[in-house]
């Protein structure tokens, strides 16, 4: 048989596992989040509408899988419009639940295709220790917990100009870090305020000693949205509200524009996150308003935003 004989033979094969290749969904961005002392979750990205679910083990090798007493809830908290909209993008978040306070294990992504059960995606495997306590870190005269307004953070997500439909930024998620937190909590937009806003709880957040961590206000924290689809992820830089009396979800504060990173300094940190923007416009899948310093009637990240940036760069000490 000539070398052309032999390629159309094997044509079949190589479909085959090209096709089976192709079809293993995409999971990314996994992260742990959300981490209690008897809970946490996980949160990712895929490219197919499935059902978000988890494997739990004792080791990193994998050798012992931990199912007893455990339950995995799929978009937890979330209501059914929610669920189907983040579904629909690709956003996965899914609960482990009915574990023991300061307990560790191992976790990762099980993203099976829905048109193709047997092609499954996995994402790497994640180290979780379970918070040791809850200890309430404000409490009045009396015993009694009273709230305040950074109980509780509100975000909007971004929303395209080109964007027609009635579910705007409906089940996008968001995933809030600060420094001394072991781990991120998350929310999906549509829970506890209408989409296109988020609302974020920060009683979930334990320090380094795995109980519960004392927010004072003014804090650093990056606030990622995941939006699932074409759309990038993105970020933004924001500081915690100062607490106040009542119970309110309260807006995360912008520091000085050009301290990007929040940092206290205008450096080539924050040019790099500038140049990642630069000439993008409102309705690209990358856009992030926050680098839009200077309004124009095309909202286009351009020579305007660049040239005020740069008459800040070098600057240190600021707020």
């Amino acid at each position: 048989m000539n070398i052309i004989g032999i390629i159309i033979g094997m044509l079949p094969t190589l479909l085959l596992l090209t096709t089976s290749a192709w079809a293993v969904p995409d999971t990314t961005g996994a992260r742990v989040t959300d981490v209690t002392t008897s809970a946490f979750a996980l949160v990712w990205l895929t490219d197919v509408q499935a059902t978000p679910d988890v494997e739990v083990y004792s080791d990193s090798a994998m050798s012992t899988r931990l199912t007893d007493g455990l339950t995995v809830t799929p978009y937890p908290d979330a209501p059914m419009d929610v669920q189907a909209a983040a579904k629909a993008n690709g956003i996965m978040k899914a609960r482990v639940s009915g574990l023991t306070p300061n307990s560790a294990c191992y976790v990762r992504a099980v993203t099976r295709d829905p048109a193709n059960p047997a092609s499954v995606g996995y994402s790497s495997l994640l180290p979780v220790t379970t918070a040791t306590a809850v200890i309430p870190y404000r409490s009045a005269d009396d015993g009694t917990f009273p709230g305040f307004a950074n109980d509780l953070l509100s975000l909007k997500v971004y929303i395209r100009p080109d964007y027609t439909g009635s579910l705007a930024g409906l089940g996008d998620l968001l995933l809030l870090e600060i420094p001394g937190a072991q781990y991120p909590v998350s929310s999906f937009a549509g829970v506890g305020q209408v989409a296109p806003y988020g609302v974020i709880d920060l009683n979930n957040l334990f320090g380094p000693d795995q109980t519960s961590l004392a927010v004072a206000g003014g804090e650093k924290t990056v606030i990622a949205v995941y939006r699932g689809g074409p759309l990038a992820t993105l970020v933004h830089y924001r500081r915690l509200p100062v607490p106040t009396n009542g119970i309110a979800a309260a807006e995360p504060v912008t520091g000085f524009f050009a301290d990007l990173n929040l940092d206290g300094k205008v450096d080539e940190t924050d040019l790099a996150l500038f140049k990642a923007q630069f000439r993008t416009a409102p309705n690209d899948t990358n856009y992030n308003p926050d680098f839009k310093f200077v309004p124009s009637p095309s909202g286009a990240i351009d020579a305007q935003d660049f040239t005020r940036f740069s008459r800040e760069y070098g600057r240190a000490g600021v707020q």
